[in-house]
């Protein structure tokens, strides 16, 4: 077993040292005090730190949320296990919230609890290392992350843009590359006690004397809950054309639609890897914290942390669905929707969303025209931009939802448009707000760009309305001045006219999808799971034992091949579409099923169906499940699939 080195920051009368002093495997550095700690760090960061801090959030010279904070500065990255004098579900959100990798209650601590939750944290830690390098190195553009002078690391982008390696560029100042000329900006970024969003261009110098024109984005960044600058590299190849020359800012907005499409097509495809990692964790996550409410009752000590861990979870749930949303479609089936209709339908939400602050008022004059979109998407596209419209009139005002039948032209002016000319609808939506200046025109759709104050804001609602209009073939066109308001137009390519008969059985249909899996059966049977995500693997085996199945799990498909092999009742395969190595969850499904006829599968992702099309891989909606899901839709589904099966012997 690895002996893993712990910082412990308790006071005298504590129970956690005396409780680790006798465990193997820890070697225990114990201070008593906060500033004890402190001086401790910079001779352990010398010597390669500790892997783990235990604080006790009532210390003599600090409590709470600043004991955490000050524990999480001594060594950057280290993960931190809290420990609560009693149970406070607000402050066990927030400490989650802050980076804490476990929250503990000193009343009824035991060694092995503790113990266990320390090499939890530190594996959990580590994992999420491993994670964060394989999407760091994923990015289409150079990255580098730096503290003081130093390269603290460097995407496979950066490495080949410059002609470093990462050891390369560990001994290398990060003003090396850059030309004199550019390197007060640069070093004012990182003076800087809150580094400026500065941008530039400039020919960064490899070795040999060769040397490259990138475009340089400098911005305030966080690696392991520590402060960083972050610098993004694009070859001005790639970039628009007119940035500013080196050491300068750029004042305007990159002009070129296309340099915008492509980059969020490339911000797409990263944020659509951050999203799969993310729906695998949530899923154990939100899994496990619901599993654990339902044992512990609403009234158990308990369930109060607990609570706030599952709304912690489905809160990043959501932005791991929103981060989907910017390129990907969450049902891959289109269907025309009245546009006229649909909003007159959401008046009442809109009025509920907006307060009596704000003056709304709809003029849809679309007529019958209808758009191709999934479900909910135009819905979507409407809400976040009236919710940003009320956002930007703190003292309330005049909102205008309209719509209108049109014909784009090849003259028609749109920001980024990907449509074509032909029949169009379009949807504005215009306020009396702050307005926006060109800085802020000109990052308005990246993804976690916000301008919300007090981390109010994500930065995904406009992101994702981008990412669903573009796919619809539709573009949007901004304009807006500060203090004057900002007026949203949205086109979309008309589609044919339904009538309101049509409407009326389209609505009955969806409300008699979305009861039907309630009505599913009961009944046991056996499930082999492959799944090479072990705490997801894990929770479903949980989930699926306390439904009553037996449960058999493979974390490959050759471990599953056998397994089938071994036994004869297995009822269905639950198998993740993609498992590392080897063959995928199709291949394998059908591989067994082939052996035998009439066996289901159920499928499982991050990825939502129409971009696993897109891959060539086939899946009916009814066998798929898309993470992060709910323990109550894992155990339906798959009810629903063996209840079809039986029926059908």
């Amino acid at each position: 077993m690895e002996t893993l080195g712990i910082l412990i920051i308790e006071g005298k009368g504590g129970i956690a040292r005396a409780l680790m002093a006798s465990r193997p495997g820890f070697k225990i550095i114990h201070a008593e005090r906060m500033a004890k700690a402190e001086a401790l760090a910079a001779p352990a960061r010398a010597s390669g730190g500790f892997d783990a801090i235990l604080v006790d959030l009532a210390l003599a010279d600090c409590q709470d949320e600043e004991a955490h904070r000050r524990a999480a500065a001594l060594l950057p990255g280290t993960p931190i296990v809290a420990l609560l004098r009693k149970s406070d579900a607000t402050l066990i959100e927030d400490l989650i919230q802050a980076g804490a990798q476990a929250c503990l209650e000193h009343e009824g601590l035991d060694g092995g609890a503790l113990a266990s939750a320390i090499r939890q944290a530190v594996l959990r830690r580590r994992a999420e290392t491993r994670r964060f390098r394989s999407l760091f190195d994923a990015a289409p553009m150079g990255i580098l992350l730096a503290a003081g002078r130093r390269v603290l690391m460097a995407n496979a982008a950066a490495q080949e843009l410059l002609g470093y390696d990462e050891a390369g560029f560990a001994s290398l100042s990060i003003l090396a590359p850059f030309p004199p000329a550019a390197r007060p900006l640069l070093e004012g970024a990182l003076d800087a006690p809150a580094p400026p969003d500065a941008r530039f261009t400039a020919d960064l110098s490899r070795p040999g004397g060769a040397s490259v024109r990138c475009r340089v984005h400098v911005a305030a960044a966080v690696l392991n809950d520590a402060p960083v600058i972050a610098l993004f590299l694009t070859p001005l190849a790639e970039a628009a054309e007119g940035d500013a020359e080196a050491g300068g800012t750029e004042s305007a907005p990159a002009g070129a639609p296309g340099l915008q499409v492509r980059k969020m097509e490339a911000l797409g495809r990263f944020a659509g890897g951050v999203a799969h990692d993310f729906g695998n964790l949530l899923t154990a996550i939100n899994g496990y914290s619901e599993h654990l409410l339902g044992q512990a009752g609403d009234s158990g000590p308990m369930a109060g942390g607990l609570r706030a861990i599952l709304r912690a979870g489905e809160s990043a749930a959501d932005l791991a669905r929103q981060l989907a949303g910017m390129t990907q479609s969450e049902s891959g089936e289109s269907a025309p929707v009245a546009v006229d209709a649909a909003l007159l339908d959401l008046e009442p939400i809109l009025l509920r969303m907006l307060g009596s602050g704000i003056d709304l008022r709809l003029e849809p004059k679309a007529g019958n025209a209808t758009v191709t979109l999934e479900p909910g998407r135009l819905e979507r596209i409407i809400m976040s931009l009236c919710s940003n419209a009320r956002d930007a009139m703190p003292e309330g005002g005049v909102l205008r939802v309209a719509t209108e039948a049109m014909e784009l032209v090849p003259s028609t002016s749109f920001t980024h448009l990907t449509a074509g000319p032909g029949a169009a609808v379009a949807i504005t939506v215009e306020d009396q707000g702050i307005g926006m200046g060109p800085e802020v025109l000109e990052r308005l759709f990246e993804p976690f760009y916000s301008t919300k104050r007090g981390g109010r804001g994500r930065g995904m609602a406009l992101a994702t309305v981008f990412g669903i209009v573009e796919r619809g073939g539709g573009g949007i066109s901004v304009e807006s001045v500060p203090g004057r308001g900002s007026r949203f137009r949205i086109v979309l390519p008309r589609g044919e006219p339904i009538t309101a008969q049509e409407r009326a059985r389209a609505i009955g249909s969806d409300t008699g999808s979305a009861t039907a899996p309630a009505g599913a059966g009961k009944g046991g049977g056996t499930i082999l799971v492959a799944e090479d995500e072990p705490s997801l693997r894990e929770m479903i085996q949980a989930i699926l034992g306390l439904g009553g199945f037996t449960v058999l799990t493979a974390n490959s498909s050759e471990e599953a091949a056998e397994i089938f092999a071994a036994r004869e009742d297995v009822d269905l395969l639950l198998t993740d579409v993609m498992l590392r190595g080897g063959e995928g969850g199709d291949e394998l499904a059908a591989r067994l099923q082939a052996r035998k006829p009439g066996l289901r599968a159920l499928f499982i992702s991050g990825h939502p169906l129409e971009i696993l099309a897109d891959r060539g891989i086939r899946i009916p909606a009814e066998a798929f499940l898309e993470k992060p899901f709910t323990p109550g839709q894992l155990i339906a589904q798959v009810r629903a699939l063996l209840n079809v099966a039986r029926e059908a012997h």
